[in-house]
Protein backbone atom coordinates (compact mmCIF):
# COMPACT_ATOMS: atom_id res chain seq x y z
CA UNK A 1 0.00 0.00 0.00
CA UNK A 2 1.38 3.15 -1.42
CA UNK A 3 -0.29 5.78 1.90
CA UNK A 4 0.91 8.79 0.47
CA UNK A 5 -0.42 8.12 -3.41
CA UNK A 6 -3.64 6.80 -2.04
CA UNK A 7 -3.66 10.15 0.24
CA UNK A 8 -2.91 12.05 -2.93
CA UNK A 9 -5.78 10.33 -4.56
CA UNK A 10 -8.41 10.49 -2.15
CA UNK A 11 -7.81 13.73 0.54
CA UNK A 12 -8.61 16.76 -0.50
CA UNK A 13 -5.27 18.42 -1.27
CA UNK A 14 -5.14 21.14 0.94
CA UNK A 15 -2.26 20.29 2.80
CA UNK A 16 1.54 20.54 1.89
CA UNK A 17 2.69 17.81 3.92
CA UNK A 18 6.21 16.46 4.43
CA UNK A 19 7.41 14.00 2.83
CA UNK A 20 7.54 10.96 6.06
CA UNK A 21 4.80 8.78 7.36
CA UNK A 22 5.00 8.36 10.96
CA UNK A 23 4.00 5.20 12.54
CA UNK A 24 4.35 5.51 16.16
CA UNK A 25 5.70 7.07 19.14
CA UNK A 26 6.80 7.30 22.67
CA UNK A 27 6.90 10.57 24.65
CA UNK A 28 9.01 12.94 22.92
CA UNK A 29 9.88 10.67 20.06
CA UNK A 30 8.22 9.96 16.77
CA UNK A 31 8.84 6.81 14.55
CA UNK A 32 8.13 6.38 10.29
CA UNK A 33 7.37 3.42 8.84
CA UNK A 34 10.80 2.45 8.58
CA UNK A 35 10.96 2.73 12.21
CA UNK A 36 13.45 5.74 11.49
CA UNK A 37 13.33 7.93 15.48
CA UNK A 38 12.75 11.39 15.03
CA UNK A 39 12.81 14.25 17.84
CA UNK A 40 9.61 15.92 18.12
CA UNK A 41 9.68 19.70 18.41
CA UNK A 42 6.26 20.43 16.73
CA UNK A 43 3.87 18.11 19.11
CA UNK A 44 1.02 18.08 16.59
CA UNK A 45 1.01 22.05 16.62
CA UNK A 46 0.93 22.08 20.03
CA UNK A 47 -1.35 19.57 20.39
CA UNK A 48 0.72 16.68 21.89
CA UNK A 49 1.32 19.04 25.05
CA UNK A 50 2.62 15.63 27.29
CA UNK A 51 4.06 13.78 23.97
CA UNK A 52 3.22 10.57 22.47
CA UNK A 53 1.08 7.83 24.35
CA UNK A 54 1.80 9.52 27.85
CA UNK A 55 0.99 6.76 30.70
CA UNK A 56 -2.14 9.69 31.72
CA UNK A 57 -3.49 10.27 28.08
CA UNK A 58 -3.12 5.99 27.78
CA UNK A 59 -4.73 5.44 31.04
CA UNK A 60 -7.66 8.16 30.75
CA UNK A 61 -8.36 6.38 27.19
CA UNK A 62 -8.55 3.09 28.50
CA UNK A 63 -10.99 4.01 31.46
CA UNK A 64 -13.19 5.39 28.90
CA UNK A 65 -13.67 2.45 27.16
CA UNK A 66 -16.71 0.98 27.47
CA UNK A 67 -18.24 3.58 29.46
CA UNK A 68 -20.57 6.75 27.70
CA UNK A 69 -18.81 7.97 24.37
CA UNK A 70 -21.27 10.44 23.58
CA UNK A 71 -25.09 11.12 24.68
CA UNK A 72 -25.62 14.81 23.40
CA UNK A 73 -25.70 18.32 25.75
CA UNK A 74 -28.93 17.12 26.18
CA UNK A 75 -28.04 15.18 29.09
CA UNK A 76 -25.48 16.04 31.82
CA UNK A 77 -22.61 14.00 32.34
CA UNK A 78 -19.86 13.50 35.19
CA UNK A 79 -17.15 13.82 32.95
CA UNK A 80 -18.80 17.59 31.36
CA UNK A 81 -19.21 18.68 35.11
CA UNK A 82 -15.77 17.91 36.60
CA UNK A 83 -14.04 19.16 33.48
CA UNK A 84 -16.12 22.38 33.41
CA UNK A 85 -15.34 23.14 37.26
CA UNK A 86 -11.27 22.53 37.15
CA UNK A 87 -11.13 24.93 34.37
CA UNK A 88 -12.89 27.38 35.41
CA UNK A 89 -10.68 26.84 39.12
CA UNK A 90 -7.73 27.59 36.69
CA UNK A 91 -8.77 29.97 34.55
CA UNK A 92 -10.54 32.61 37.19
CA UNK A 93 -13.52 32.54 34.45
CA UNK A 94 -17.32 32.64 35.11
CA UNK A 95 -18.34 30.03 32.43
CA UNK A 96 -16.98 27.41 29.98
CA UNK A 97 -18.80 26.32 26.73
CA UNK A 98 -17.16 23.33 25.06
CA UNK A 99 -16.41 23.07 21.18
CA UNK A 100 -14.38 20.72 18.80
CA UNK A 101 -11.79 22.91 17.70
CA UNK A 102 -10.21 26.29 18.37
CA UNK A 103 -11.82 27.59 14.97
CA UNK A 104 -15.36 26.63 16.44
CA UNK A 105 -14.66 28.30 19.87
CA UNK A 106 -13.74 31.53 18.11
CA UNK A 107 -16.76 31.20 16.13
CA UNK A 108 -18.79 31.28 19.44
CA UNK A 109 -16.16 34.23 20.65
CA UNK A 110 -17.57 36.03 17.60
CA UNK A 111 -20.86 35.68 18.33
CA UNK A 112 -20.90 36.69 21.84
CA UNK A 113 -19.00 39.87 20.83
CA UNK A 114 -21.95 40.14 18.24
CA UNK A 115 -24.18 39.60 20.76
CA UNK A 116 -23.03 41.75 23.66
CA UNK A 117 -22.56 45.01 21.30
CA UNK A 118 -26.16 44.20 19.55
CA UNK A 119 -27.88 46.02 22.41
CA UNK A 120 -25.57 49.11 21.98
CA UNK A 121 -25.59 49.57 18.60
CA UNK A 122 -22.29 47.48 18.29
CA UNK A 123 -20.89 45.10 15.57
CA UNK A 124 -17.56 46.10 14.68
CA UNK A 125 -14.34 44.04 15.47
CA UNK A 126 -10.57 44.86 15.51
CA UNK A 127 -8.03 42.44 15.30
CA UNK A 128 -4.55 42.62 14.32
CA UNK A 129 -2.56 41.68 11.13
CA UNK A 130 -0.75 38.38 10.49
CA UNK A 131 -3.07 36.93 13.27
CA UNK A 132 -4.73 33.26 12.55
CA UNK A 133 -8.15 32.59 14.29
CA UNK A 134 -9.21 29.30 11.81
CA UNK A 135 -10.39 29.16 8.33
CA UNK A 136 -14.64 28.68 8.68
CA UNK A 137 -15.94 31.91 7.77
CA UNK A 138 -16.14 34.06 10.97
CA UNK A 139 -13.12 32.82 12.24
CA UNK A 140 -11.43 33.91 8.51
CA UNK A 141 -12.85 37.38 8.48
CA UNK A 142 -10.74 38.14 11.74
CA UNK A 143 -7.94 36.18 10.48
CA UNK A 144 -5.35 38.79 9.40
CA UNK A 145 -3.31 37.44 6.32
CA UNK A 146 -4.48 38.12 3.10
CA UNK A 147 -3.50 34.98 1.22
CA UNK A 148 -6.23 32.67 3.40
CA UNK A 149 -8.99 35.57 2.59
CA UNK A 150 -8.14 34.99 -1.41
CA UNK A 151 -11.48 33.21 -3.14
CA UNK A 152 -13.48 33.49 -0.20
CA UNK A 153 -14.96 37.26 -0.31
CA UNK A 154 -16.64 38.65 0.76
CA UNK A 155 -15.90 38.15 4.55
CA UNK A 156 -17.75 39.19 7.55
CA UNK A 157 -18.12 42.96 7.28
CA UNK A 158 -16.96 45.16 10.39
CA UNK A 159 -13.61 43.67 10.19
CA UNK A 160 -10.24 45.86 10.83
CA UNK A 161 -7.13 44.77 11.21
CA UNK A 162 -4.14 46.78 12.80
CA UNK A 163 -0.56 46.28 13.36
CA UNK A 164 0.78 44.24 16.16
CA UNK A 165 1.67 46.55 19.25
CA UNK A 166 0.72 50.00 17.44
CA UNK A 167 -1.33 51.77 20.15
CA UNK A 168 -2.03 54.79 17.36
CA UNK A 169 -3.09 52.08 14.92
CA UNK A 170 -5.27 50.51 17.56
CA UNK A 171 -7.10 53.83 18.56
CA UNK A 172 -7.46 55.00 15.09
CA UNK A 173 -9.66 52.19 14.07
CA UNK A 174 -11.15 52.14 16.91
CA UNK A 175 -14.95 53.75 16.53
CA UNK A 176 -18.30 53.99 18.32
CA UNK A 177 -19.63 50.63 16.40
CA UNK A 178 -16.58 48.64 17.68
CA UNK A 179 -17.85 45.90 19.97
CA UNK A 180 -14.73 43.69 20.30
CA UNK A 181 -10.89 43.24 20.02
CA UNK A 182 -9.47 40.25 19.30
CA UNK A 183 -5.50 39.70 20.38
CA UNK A 184 -2.64 36.56 20.25
CA UNK A 185 -0.30 37.22 23.02
CA UNK A 186 1.96 35.21 20.47
CA UNK A 187 1.39 35.65 16.88
CA UNK A 188 1.74 31.20 16.40
CA UNK A 189 0.76 31.12 12.23
CA UNK A 190 2.33 34.91 11.65
CA UNK A 191 5.60 34.62 12.46
CA UNK A 192 5.59 33.83 16.71
CA UNK A 193 5.81 37.36 17.60
CA UNK A 194 4.92 38.14 20.83
CA UNK A 195 2.74 41.10 22.14
CA UNK A 196 4.35 44.06 24.11
CA UNK A 197 3.12 44.35 27.67
CA UNK A 198 2.59 47.71 27.77
CA UNK A 199 0.34 47.27 24.36
CA UNK A 200 -1.99 44.64 25.84
CA UNK A 201 -2.26 46.66 28.98
CA UNK A 202 -3.43 49.74 26.81
CA UNK A 203 -5.59 48.01 24.84
CA UNK A 204 -6.97 45.98 28.01
CA UNK A 205 -7.52 49.37 29.97
CA UNK A 206 -8.92 50.91 26.72
CA UNK A 207 -11.34 48.33 26.07
CA UNK A 208 -12.55 48.12 29.80
CA UNK A 209 -13.23 51.95 29.86
CA UNK A 210 -15.32 51.87 26.63
CA UNK A 211 -17.52 48.39 28.23
CA UNK A 212 -15.90 46.57 24.78
CA UNK A 213 -15.03 42.76 24.98
CA UNK A 214 -11.80 41.91 24.49
CA UNK A 215 -10.70 38.18 23.28
CA UNK A 216 -7.42 36.58 23.68
CA UNK A 217 -7.00 33.77 21.24
CA UNK A 218 -5.34 30.91 23.44
CA UNK A 219 -5.58 28.18 21.28
CA UNK A 220 -2.03 27.78 20.57
CA UNK A 221 -0.65 29.19 23.74
CA UNK A 222 -2.77 27.99 25.81
CA UNK A 223 -2.66 24.91 28.56
CA UNK A 224 0.70 25.86 29.79
CA UNK A 225 2.78 26.57 26.51
CA UNK A 226 4.48 29.69 27.43
CA UNK A 227 4.84 28.62 31.46
CA UNK A 228 1.68 30.24 32.59
CA UNK A 229 -1.69 28.19 31.93
CA UNK A 230 -2.98 31.06 30.16
CA UNK A 231 -0.97 33.08 28.11
CA UNK A 232 -1.87 36.15 29.16
CA UNK A 233 -1.36 35.16 33.05
CA UNK A 234 2.48 36.47 32.03
CA UNK A 235 1.11 40.19 30.95
CA UNK A 236 -1.28 40.73 34.22
CA UNK A 237 -4.50 41.54 32.47
CA UNK A 238 -7.63 39.07 32.05
CA UNK A 239 -9.88 39.83 28.90
CA UNK A 240 -13.44 39.18 28.83
CA UNK A 241 -13.26 36.15 26.62
CA UNK A 242 -10.62 33.65 26.01
CA UNK A 243 -10.89 30.72 23.66
CA UNK A 244 -8.53 27.26 24.15
CA UNK A 245 -8.33 24.03 21.87
CA UNK A 246 -5.19 21.84 20.64
CA UNK A 247 -3.78 20.66 23.88
CA UNK A 248 -6.37 21.11 25.96
CA UNK A 249 -7.96 17.77 24.16
CA UNK A 250 -4.83 15.46 24.91
CA UNK A 251 -4.66 14.67 21.17
CA UNK A 252 -8.28 14.48 20.90
CA UNK A 253 -10.46 17.39 19.21
CA UNK A 254 -11.81 19.70 22.08
CA UNK A 255 -12.21 23.69 22.19
CA UNK A 256 -13.50 25.48 25.03
CA UNK A 257 -14.88 29.09 25.33
CA UNK A 258 -14.20 30.44 28.80
CA UNK A 259 -15.71 34.13 29.53
CA UNK A 260 -17.22 36.26 32.54
CA UNK A 261 -20.74 36.60 33.73
CA UNK A 262 -21.42 39.75 32.34
CA UNK A 263 -20.93 37.89 28.86
CA UNK A 264 -22.52 34.90 29.45
CA UNK A 265 -25.54 36.22 30.35
CA UNK A 266 -26.46 37.53 26.90
CA UNK A 267 -25.68 34.12 25.71
CA UNK A 268 -29.58 32.08 26.34
CA UNK A 269 -30.98 28.98 25.70
CA UNK A 270 -31.01 28.07 21.86
CA UNK A 271 -28.05 30.87 21.39
CA UNK A 272 -25.39 28.24 20.82
CA UNK A 273 -25.09 24.91 20.53
CA UNK A 274 -22.51 21.78 19.75
CA UNK A 275 -23.11 18.26 19.54
CA UNK A 276 -20.17 16.65 19.99
CA UNK A 277 -18.59 19.46 22.57
CA UNK A 278 -17.80 18.17 25.93
CA UNK A 279 -18.25 14.84 25.29
CA UNK A 280 -17.92 12.38 28.21
CA UNK A 281 -14.98 10.86 26.64
CA UNK A 282 -13.00 13.38 25.57
CA UNK A 283 -13.36 15.23 28.69
CA UNK A 284 -12.00 12.65 30.64
CA UNK A 285 -8.90 12.55 28.51
CA UNK A 286 -8.69 16.32 28.83
CA UNK A 287 -9.62 16.50 32.58
CA UNK A 288 -6.35 13.99 33.18
CA UNK A 289 -4.33 16.08 31.05
CA UNK A 290 -5.24 19.13 32.60
CA UNK A 291 -4.88 18.26 36.23
CA UNK A 292 -0.98 16.53 35.33
CA UNK A 293 -0.04 20.42 33.71
CA UNK A 294 -1.78 21.98 36.74
CA UNK A 295 0.53 20.22 39.20
CA UNK A 296 2.42 21.76 41.74
CA UNK A 297 6.00 22.76 40.05
CA UNK A 298 4.62 21.38 36.41
CA UNK A 299 4.67 25.37 35.32
CA UNK A 300 7.30 26.25 36.25
CA UNK A 301 9.48 23.64 34.50
CA UNK A 302 7.92 24.88 31.47
CA UNK A 303 9.54 28.68 31.87
CA UNK A 304 12.81 26.77 32.90
CA UNK A 305 13.13 24.34 30.11
CA UNK A 306 12.21 27.18 27.76
CA UNK A 307 14.51 29.94 28.61
CA UNK A 308 17.03 26.71 28.43
CA UNK A 309 16.29 25.96 24.70
CA UNK A 310 16.56 29.77 24.00
CA UNK A 311 19.72 30.20 25.33
CA UNK A 312 21.27 26.97 23.54
CA UNK A 313 19.58 28.49 20.73
CA UNK A 314 21.21 31.62 21.42
CA UNK A 315 24.66 29.88 21.75
CA UNK A 316 24.83 27.76 18.43
CA UNK A 317 23.47 30.11 15.92
CA UNK A 318 22.57 32.93 17.08
CA UNK A 319 25.59 34.46 15.55
CA UNK A 320 24.49 33.77 12.10
CA UNK A 321 24.18 36.40 9.84
CA UNK A 322 21.13 35.30 8.57
CA UNK A 323 19.63 34.59 11.69
CA UNK A 324 17.55 37.57 13.01
CA UNK A 325 17.23 36.52 16.56
CA UNK A 326 15.41 34.02 18.76
CA UNK A 327 11.69 34.42 20.53
CA UNK A 328 9.27 33.50 22.10
CA UNK A 329 7.48 32.45 25.54
CA UNK A 330 8.13 29.04 27.52
CA UNK A 331 8.39 26.05 24.90
CA UNK A 332 6.72 28.52 22.32
CA UNK A 333 10.59 29.31 20.00
CA UNK A 334 10.78 30.80 17.38
CA UNK A 335 13.58 31.01 15.55
CA UNK A 336 13.74 34.16 12.95
CA UNK A 337 15.72 33.50 8.97
CA UNK A 338 16.58 35.83 6.80
CA UNK A 339 17.24 34.97 3.27
CA UNK A 340 16.06 31.16 3.16
CA UNK A 341 12.82 29.85 3.04
CA UNK A 342 11.93 28.31 6.56
CA UNK A 343 10.22 25.65 5.10
CA UNK A 344 13.39 24.26 3.19
CA UNK A 345 14.91 24.46 6.39
CA UNK A 346 12.36 22.52 8.09
CA UNK A 347 12.79 19.90 5.60
CA UNK A 348 16.62 19.77 6.05
CA UNK A 349 16.32 19.46 9.36
CA UNK A 350 13.49 16.74 8.95
CA UNK A 351 15.59 14.76 7.31
CA UNK A 352 18.25 14.88 9.83
CA UNK A 353 15.59 13.66 12.45
CA UNK A 354 13.94 16.80 14.29
CA UNK A 355 10.45 17.68 12.97
CA UNK A 356 10.30 21.33 13.44
CA UNK A 357 7.64 23.60 11.97
CA UNK A 358 7.09 27.17 10.36
CA UNK A 359 5.50 30.27 10.97
CA UNK A 360 4.57 32.83 9.01
CA UNK A 361 7.16 33.97 6.09
CA UNK A 362 10.24 33.87 8.04
CA UNK A 363 10.69 31.87 11.08
CA UNK A 364 10.90 28.42 12.75
CA UNK A 365 8.73 27.50 14.98
CA UNK A 366 9.77 25.06 17.81
CA UNK A 367 6.41 23.47 20.04
CA UNK A 368 8.12 20.84 21.58
CA UNK A 369 6.22 18.53 24.80
CA UNK A 370 5.91 20.35 27.74
CA UNK A 371 7.76 17.20 29.19
CA UNK A 372 10.53 17.45 27.21
CA UNK A 373 13.66 17.06 28.76
CA UNK A 374 17.32 19.20 28.63
CA UNK A 375 18.84 16.32 27.27
CA UNK A 376 16.48 16.17 25.29
CA UNK A 377 16.62 19.52 24.09
CA UNK A 378 20.52 19.94 23.82
CA UNK A 379 19.90 16.87 21.48
CA UNK A 380 17.33 18.67 19.13
CA UNK A 381 19.15 21.66 19.11
CA UNK A 382 22.51 20.37 18.32
CA UNK A 383 20.83 18.85 14.79
CA UNK A 384 18.82 22.42 14.26
CA UNK A 385 22.49 23.81 14.81
CA UNK A 386 23.92 21.79 12.38
CA UNK A 387 21.64 22.08 9.48
CA UNK A 388 21.83 25.98 10.27
CA UNK A 389 25.27 25.99 9.93
CA UNK A 390 25.57 24.55 7.01
CA UNK A 391 23.84 27.40 5.38
CA UNK A 392 26.38 30.02 6.29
Amino acid sequence: MDVREITEKYHLNVYKRFNLILKGGKGVKLFDDEGKEYIDFLSGIGVNALGCNHEVVVSALKEGIGKLLHVSNLFYTEELALLSERLIEASGFSKVFFTNSGTEANELAIKMVRRYGSSKGRFEIIALKNSFHGRSMGSLSITGREKYHRGFKPLLNGVKFVPLNDKDAFVEAFTPETAGVFLETIQGEGGMRVIDREYISFVREFTQDKDVLLVVDEVQTGMGRTGKFLSFMNFDVKPDITTMAKALGGGLPMGAVLTTEKVAEVMDYGSHGCTFGGNPFIARVSLSVLNFILKDGFLDEVIIKGEYLKKRLSDEIGSLPFVKGIGGMGLMVGIYIDGFKPRDIAEKILDRGVIVGTSGEDTIRLLPPLIINKGEIDEGVKIISSVLKELS
